[in-house]
């Protein structure tokens, strides 16, 4: 595999495992910072940074 396959796989990865962590957080009753900050850092790893890559690869021809 490319090494942005991995790359990719192992983004959208992290972003599910923080999704989860985020809604333990919230159904735990952590504060609510945390939840959130974890929701947007899910949420950039699941679909922002596949998205560059993609558009980086495909520009640069790698």
């Amino acid at each position: 595999m490319d090494t942005w396959v991995i790359l990719t796989m192992a983004s959208v990865g992290i972003g599910f495992l923080m999704f989860g962590g985020a809604f333990f957080g919230f159904m735990s009753k952590w504060p609510q910072t945390r939840v959130w900050a974890l929701g947007i850092g899910a949420l950039v790893m699941v679909t922002i940074i596949p998205v560059f890559i993609a558009l980086f690869v495909a520009v640069t021809g790698e």
